[in-house]
């Protein structure tokens, strides 16, 4: 009975999921992870960024945000983007 609950164990602490941050692979301990741990994990610090999830690398759209304190599940090869949260574009 304990060597099936050690190889769930170990399956579940063995989770490492592979994202591309701003086109730099980034290695994540599990799937479900908030945009702050994503952002942390790719060494953006603080709450100035946005993070966007893209469909792909080259996402016409732009992505759609992710915010602060959003939990998502990730999967290996996503793409995100993160940009200054206090942009003035054209301004």
């Amino acid at each position: 009975m304990s060597n099936t609950l050690d190889r769930n164990t170990a399956v579940q602490t063995a989770t490492k999921v592979h994202v591309f941050v701003n086109r730099r692979k980034v290695d994540v301990d599990r799937q479900q992870i908030t945009g702050e741990e994503l952002l942390r994990a790719a060494g953006f610090e603080g709450n100035a960024w946005d993070l966007l999830r893209l469909q792909g690398e080259g996402d016409p759209t732009g992505g759609n945000l992710v915010m602060f304190n959003e939990t998502v599940t990730v999967k290996n090869g996503e793409h995100f983007r993160v940009i200054p949260g206090n942009r003035t574009f054209g301004g």
